[in-house]
């Protein structure tokens, strides 16, 4: 009789990486490949943050890489998809899960707020910064 597997623990449908890292499995080598992939991004398009996939295991959830450009004729700032990612290989996932919007927490962090993220969980004991992880 097959078993099926449970998460450990549900992700809230609101969380950041910031918010799970004590879930992760391995905390810094997933947000450091994050973090790849958030440069990359930035380096094509200008700017990146990340969305945290919020229905799959909390060791190693998926994630959305985004980019926001302003519109030259509104000025509204527009959010576009780059791509979304495997948490457990960091592949490439299909377009197809991208458009499920419930996949996805509302909540992003920039690509900032990520490289502050890995800076504390390779040296937790230092000092915190005069700068905050919020926008």
């Amino acid at each position: 009789m097959a078993t099926k597997r449970v998460p450990q623990k549900a992700i809230a449908a609101d969380s950041t990486i910031a918010d799970v890292v004590g879930e992760l499995d391995k905390p810094v080598e997933y947000v450091r490949r994050v973090l790849e992939k958030l440069e990359r991004c930035r380096r094509a398009h200008g700017d990146a943050q990340v969305r945290l996939g919020v229905r799959g295991r909390s060791e190693c959830p998926n994630y959305l890489i985004e980019y926001v450009r302003e519109n030259a004729k509104t000025l509204e700032r527009v959010t576009h998809q780059d791509a979304a990612y495997s948490g457990s290989t960091h592949r490439e996932l299909a377009p197809r899960h991208i458009e499920e919007a419930r996949n996805w927490s509302p909540e992003e962090m920039n690509i900032t707020a990520v490289s502050a993220l890995i800076g504390r969980l390779r040296n937790p004991n230092a000092p915190s910064s005069r700068f905050s992880d919020e926008d």
